[in-house]
């Protein structure tokens, strides 16, 4: 009796007081014959008296009436509460689909979850399953069962030329359930574990986010799947206050790199609507930015931006890197702007950036921030002015590098070869000669070169010591002020000379 009693009491505090108030004055009005129940005061207050209530009609084996009651708080809080009377004891969290007073159950045989951009659910495999609650450390458990066919078996097997990951998946999907079957959220009961066939996915991969369903990926069943046999699928909980319904589904996967090629083809915005979005913007505030300063790196990896990506929603010029971020809500579906952390509830309200596109293509590798005036110039203030200086000289080394054709000398201690070099003819005084810095290791330590031929040792000396000096001229370049560029990207493209127009302002 005391456990029927407590079962009974937390299952009430689902509702709201106004709810379990009606049932209680909907009882009072039905069962006149028993005595009144009170229906003012605090919600606690209001839970006892009522479980007392029915405590004592079961006591009293008053099954008709224990009934009635059922019938009256399944019709009054049908979203809370959803009892059963059968054998003489009621049980709690039995929903089932709701369908017409007249008409008789109906299996559910649709789940549509919202919208992912990495995963689309295909065929379904296993039944679609209602998950009662289990409260109190009660264990409960569903089992879903299902055989692949060979059209199944084909998808599976079907390589992908774009990752390493298969483009066809089986997933378990699982949500919260109140009677809905539409644009649900994934999310698994908080403590549970999944066993498929003879493994077992541990809760701790399972779980969404605290209090934020949908922050999980349906968990991926396919190389623990039988490609022939039965599969038998089991969700195994404890302590959870509210039921779930889930099912098992194949699924096409897409690859980051694809979306981010489909961004680009379909979702481009450009350096002119950007401007003109900005000045709009201004207007309607009648507020005149004078400055915002945007920077080159993406504020989750701290890396250069390669794709700036942002939503339509958000109210800032700032983008953030499309593989950094669709890589990292693929692991772990968030979906929240990494820069105002504004919701993006769908992912087809991220653009691509073709202003902020432009600033970086005019941007050398080594400054991390600009700073946007308000009619769209961009300046870029260089603080280390010696970085730019070094990827100038380092492009110049391998340009000529490429273009001369060198003949290399190679120098060994070989006794034996130093003779057949003193044999050898004297080479010819118009041509050119170059000593390869990749077979001496250290030119400045090594030791003084003994050859028959003088010449030829005046000259290596020669080159020795030019190679000796522009490695230190290298190691100690000229330091230069800091300067500030203006590029200005409002501009239109048949305007610009070169693509854009820099001004040096010292």
């Amino acid at each position: 009796m005391s456990n029927n009693f407590e079962v009974l009491q937390n299952d009430l505090r689902n509702a709201t007081v106004k709810e379990i108030t009606d049932c209680m004055k909907a009882v009072n009005n039905t069962l006149s014959s028993h005595s009144r129940m009170v229906v003012s005061g605090r919600k606690e207050e209001v839970i006892l008296r009522f479980t007392n209530f029915i405590v004592g009609l079961i006591s009293n084996n008053k099954r008709a009436s224990i009934a009635t009651v059922v019938r009256i708080v399944n019709d009054t809080a049908p979203r809370k509460l959803a009892w059963k009377y059968e054998d003489d004891e009621i049980t709690v969290n039995c929903f089932r689909p709701r369908v017409g007073r007249d008409r008789p159950a109906q299996a559910i045989e649709q789940l549509d979850f919202k919208q992912s951009p990495f995963l689309k659910p295909l065929v379904r495999l296993a039944s679609i399953k209602v998950c009662p609650a289990a409260a109190n450390n009660y264990r409960q458990s569903r089992l879903f069962q299902f055989t692949l066919t060979d059209e199944n078996r084909q998808l599976l097997a079907t390589s992908n030329a774009v990752d390493d990951r298969p483009p066809y998946q089986i997933r378990f999907y699982c949500s919260q359930y109140n009677g809905n079957t539409s644009n649900l959220l994934v999310e698994l009961p908080s403590v549970c574990e999944l066993k498929v066939n003879d493994t077992v996915i541990q809760g701790s991969i399972l779980r969404c986010l605290k209090g934020k369903p949908g922050t999980v990926n349906p968990p991926d069943l396919t190389i623990m799947t039988r490609k022939q046999a039965l599969n038998n699928v089991e969700l195994i909980y404890i302590n959870s206050d509210v039921p779930f319904i889930a099912s098992i589904y194949l699924v096409e996967r897409t690859p980051v790199a694809k979306l981010i090629q489909t961004m680009k083809e379909e979702r481009l915005v450009t350096k002119e609507q950007v401007l003109e979005k900005l000045q709009q913007t201004q207007e309607e505030d009648e507020i005149i930015m004078e400055s915002e300063t945007l920077s080159t790196k993406d504020p989750l990896a701290f890396t250069r931006i390669i794709t700036p990506i942002r939503s339509k929603a958000c109210k800032h010029l700032q983008c953030f890197d499309a593989n950094i971020f669709l890589t990292m809500n693929e692991q772990t579906p968030t979906w929240s702007c990494p820069v105002c952390y504004r919701r993006i509830d769908n992912w087809e309200d991220l653009f691509v950036d073709e202003y902020f596109m432009e600033m970086l293509q005019n941007t050398p590798k080594h400054i991390d921030s600009v700073r946007v005036e308000s009619n769209g110039h961009i300046t870029i203030i260089d603080e280390n002015p010696d970085l730019a200086d070094e990827e100038s000289e380092e492009e110049e080394v391998i340009e000529k590098n490429e273009e001369k054709e060198i003949t290399t000398i190679l120098l060994d201690d070989d006794d034996d070869e130093v003779d057949e070099a003193s044999k050898a003819p004297e080479p010819d005084t118009q041509q050119e000669t170059a000593i390869s810095k990749d077979t001496i290791p250290n030119i400045a330590s090594t030791p003084e070169i003994t050859t028959a031929n003088p010449e030829a040792a005046a000259s290596l000396s020669r080159e020795r010591i030019a190679v000796s000096e522009g490695l230190e001229e290298a190691e100690q370049p000229p330091r230069k002020k800091a300067k500030s560029d203006v590029i200005d990207l409002t501009l239109d493209s048949g305007d610009e000379g070169d693509g854009v127009e820099i001004a040096n302002a010292h």
